[in-house]
């Protein structure tokens, strides 16, 4: 860090700080648009980024959830109150005692900077100098994340949680501005409205903005995807395993078994969008929430079984089209999202079928995006398959997250560079009341899930019951079959 002096009203803008410490916390630090802003940078960051956290406060909750997400988190604060305070809350993050303006300028020296209200004490040429060097010291494709309090005032005292202090602002469309005058793209800005649960304090204004600084450079067909947490474990294995067997009758008992979370996860990110096809349509769970969500929904199924059963289900607004996941019978830039639920391991070849999704898929919509849900790193389905199955049958062990990687890579080739992943929870529940009694549910169903063939059925349930029966003995009745969710959207221009 620089030891250049701090400027004079550094002292003035630590004062209300040091004399509040956790009044602070407790006051602000549970607002919904800071953990969604948090939430956005976290799922869009690698592990190991390094995010300078401007105003760090006493830690929590930015330089908590990032340091949480694999972030390499540097705090710096005014206050020293807030620095001590930070240091204990969070210790894999580095805290400073400092000015933003004390900082040397290192362009694109952090791929990630957040700045939650800090900026509010300073005269407006300085705020304009910092939002100009905080763009300059992103990393190509680096995201801000920044709120502030959106006023047309300078140097005006006002009365703050019992504490009088001077501040200084504009109203948010010069944020807007400033932010674009310094190269940053605008992603997302909002305002909304905060009511201080703290005596005297009136209602605020709050604007909250995301951006980013663009590549300079095009983007190759195969673009790289920096590691992420949820696409572990590493490293990578060089190839995909082939292509699963998805027995139908054993899908339909494991179905029935799930407590599936992914799917509202899902759903929930199809506001905006009218027109989408869902690539394995499997049992028609996802069409149907999906066509219940937003009016219709399109599904391609490569199994004639799934296809009929689909069908006979008669869902409202749903469309089924026979075909495979490597040639969708769709025509190019034919609608405005496209999801694809668990389907990636069951395909000959990854990589063409992503490259099909952003084929259909019309990236000029302003609701476009891809969304894809495979396994979680942690996921105790895909490691007992790993562990126990995959071994006994002289199978190549499942990788979710490097199939995932791979999505990514091709989506960000093909125009969709924002990418983002979210952890989804999935359950396999198992109610049976003793230990032995779930432990060959539980061996029956992933064995169905996994084989046709009778015989190598009974084989796999012989080899998964002493890691079931360990499993269940601990208390529990249910497997995690976590997934993580890919988002994969153009920029916003």
């Amino acid at each position: 860090m620089d030891t250049t002096a701090a400027p004079l009203d550094s002292q003035n803008a630590a004062r209300p700080f040091d004399a509040l410490g956790m009044t602070y916390e407790h006051t602000y630090s549970h607002l919904p648009e800071q953990l969604e802003a948090l939430e956005w940078l976290a799922a869009r960051l690698p592990a190991g980024a390094a995010v300078l956290d401007i105003g760090s406060g006493t830690g929590r909750p930015a330089a908590e959830r990032l340091t949480a997400a694999g972030c390499a988190v540097t705090g710096i604060d005014v206050s020293a109150t807030m620095v001590e305070l930070a240091r204990a809350h969070v210790p894999g993050a580095t805290f400073a005692q400092l000015d933003v303006r004390q900082l040397p300028d290192r362009p694109g020296s952090w791929d990630a900077v957040c700045a939650f209200f800090p900026l509010l004490q300073m005269s407006r040429a300085d705020l304009d100098a910092t939002l100009a060097r905080i763009a300059c010291w992103l990393a190509p494709g680096g995201l801000f994340a920044f709120a502030t309090v959106p006023f047309d005032a300078e140097n005006t005292e006002i009365e703050w949680m019992g504490q009088r202090v001077r501040a200084t602002s504009y109203p948010a469309e010069t944020y807007l501005e400033r932010l674009r005058d310094a190269g940053l793209q605008i992603v997302h800005h909002s305002l909304s409205t905060f009511h201080p649960q703290y005596p005297g304090m009136d209602a605020e204004e709050h604007l909250f903005i995301y951006a980013r600084r663009p590549h300079q450079e095009p983007v190759p067909a195969h673009a790289a995807v920096p590691a992420h947490p949820l696409t572990g474990p590493y490293p990578h294995p060089r190839a995909h395993a082939r292509p699963h067997p998805l027995p139908q009758d054993g899908w339909l008992a494991f179905e029935e078994r799930l407590d599936r979370g992914d799917i509202d996860a899902v759903v929930r990110q199809l506001d905006g969008n009218t027109h989408v096809a869902d690539i394995g349509g499997g049992s028609g769970a996802l069409v149907r929430a999906i066509a219940a969500r937003v009016g219709s929904c399109l599904t391609v199924e490569p199994h004639a079984d799934r296809e009929d059963a689909i069908r006979g289900l008669n869902l409202p607004g749903v469309r089924v089209l026979a075909g495979s996941a490597e040639s969708l019978p769709l025509q190019d830039a034919s609608v405005e999202a496209v999801t694809a639920a668990w389907i990636l391991h069951y395909c000959d070849d990854p990589d063409t079928a992503v490259a099909e999704m952003a084929r259909i898929l019309d990236r000029s919509h302003p609701h476009a995006k891809a969304i894809l849900v495979q396994g979680a790193p942690d996921n105790q389905v895909v490691g007992l398959w790993n562990q126990v199955c995959a071994p006994l049958l002289g199978l190549q062990p499942d990788h979710q997250g490097f199939l995932l990687t791979r999505a990514a890579r091709v989506l960000a080739g093909r125009g969709l560079q924002d990418i983002a992943f979210h952890r989804v929870r999935v359950r396999l529940r198992f109610p049976e009341q003793e230990v032995t009694g779930k432990a060959h549910a539980a061996a029956d169903v992933l064995a169905g899930l996994w084989e046709a063939d009778a015989a190598e059925r009974r084989r796999l349930h012989e080899a998964l019951l002493p890691s079931l029966a360990e499993h269940f003995a601990g208390g529990t009745d249910e497997l995690s079959d976590d997934g993580v969710m890919l988002i994969a959207r153009p920029w916003a221009a």
